[in-house]
C-alpha cells in the first residue's frame, strides 16, 4: 500500500525530549514501529522554527536537526509559527515554602500556606488576592492543578506554536481526497486531530494508523484511538533503531554532528 506518514513534531519532540533519542530519523523511526513491508511513500512532518528567548542555542540545534531530515528524500518538512508574548495569569504555587529568600538585606523564610494579599491603593478597583506558598510538585494535595478562585495575578512570557496542528489535519484530508495515498500514518497524541482522522478513516473509508508517541499513562488518548483504523505504540527499541548515524554523511563529503546533549 502507498503510504504517506504525517507527524506532528512537537507532539513528538516532548514524548521523547528526555530518552536521549532527538538525532531521529523519522523515516526510519514509522518503518520500525510499522509492520514489515510497510511501504513508506512520503513523510510529512509539522513544526515550527523555536524562538531563542529562553535558550539561545536552540535555534541552533534545531537548524541542524533541519540540515538532518533534508538528507531523506521522502520527507517534507512544513512550517507553523511560535508567537511570544507576555500574559497575565492566575497563580498555582509559589515553590518557596521553608526556603530562604534574600533580596540584598535579611534573608526570610515563608511558610507552606496560603496567605492574604491587600488592596493595591493605585489601582482603581483592586480587590484582595490569595497567595499559595508551597513547594515544588506540591499543588495542596490536590491531583489537578486548580488555582485559588482569587488568586494573585503574575505576568508570565508565553510561546505558543500555531498552525502546524491545522496543516497537519488539512494536508491529511486533502491528500486523502486526492486520493495520493492508499493508507495514512499520524504520529501524535494531539486529540484536535480527531476529527480529521474520522473523516479519512471513516468518510473516506481510508486506513489510518495512529502511530502513538510513549505517554506516561502507556496508552493512546481513546478519542484517536476510537477514530483510527488500528493504533500501534513507539517504543524505546524503535527510538534506538531509527537514530541518525554521529556524525552524519553529507552528500558534499562533509559530515553533520548531532547536537551536544542529544
Amino acid at each position: 500500500m502507498k503510504t504517506f506518514v504525517y507527524i506532528d513534531g512537537f507532539n513528538l519532540y516532548y514524548a521523547i525530549r528526555n530518552t536521549g533519542c532527538k538525532w531521529l530519523n523519522i523515516k526510519k523511526l514509522a518503518e520500525a514501529a510499522m509492520p514489515a513491508g510497510t511501504v513508506i511513500e512520503r513523510v510529512k512532518y509539522y513544526t515550527a522554527r523555536v524562538s531563542g528567548a529562553a535558550d539561545p542555542g536552540q535555534p541552533m540545534r534545531q537548524q541542524v536537526y533541519f540540515k538532518a531530515l533534508a538528507t531523506l528524500p521522502e520527507v517534507e518538512v512544513f512550517f507553523g509559527n511560535f508567537l511570544a508574548k507576555a500574559q497575565w495569569r492566575p497563580l498555582l504555587n509559589v515553590p518557596v515554602a521553608d526556603r530562604h529568600l534574600n533580596g540584598g538585606g535579611d534573608a526570610v523564610k515563608l511558610d507552606e500556606k496560603t496567605y492574604t494579599i491587600g488592596l493595591d491603593p493605585v489601582i482603581a478597583g483592586s480587590v484582595p488576592e490569595s497567595l499559595r506558598v508551597g513547594k515544588y510538585g506540591n499543588n495542596g494535595g490536590k491531583k489537578k492543578p486548580s488555582a485559588l478562585p482569587d488568586a494573585v495575578k503574575v505576568q508570565v512570557f508565553g510561546m505558543e506554536e500555531k498552525g502546524s496542528d491545522v496543516n497537519l489535519a488539512v494536508h491529511l484530508v486533502n491528500d486523502a481526497w486526492a486520493k495520493r495515498f492508499e493508507a495514512a500514518v499520524v504520529i501524535s497524541n494531539d486529540t484536535d486531530l480527531v476529527e480529521p482522522i474520522r473523516i479519512v478513516s471513516k468518510e473516506l473509508g481510508l486506513p489510518v494508523c495512529l502511530l502513538s508517541p510513549p505517554t506516561r499513562f502507556g496508552c493512546a488518548p481513546k478519542p484517536l484511538a476510537a477514530v483510527s483504523s488500528s493504533v500501534r505504540h513507539i517504543n524505546r527499541s524503535h527510538l534506538n533503531t531509527a537514530l541518525f548515524p554521529d556524525p552524519l554523511p553529507l552528500a558534499d563529503g562533509t559530515t553533520l554532528a548531532k547536537p551536544v546533549g542529544w
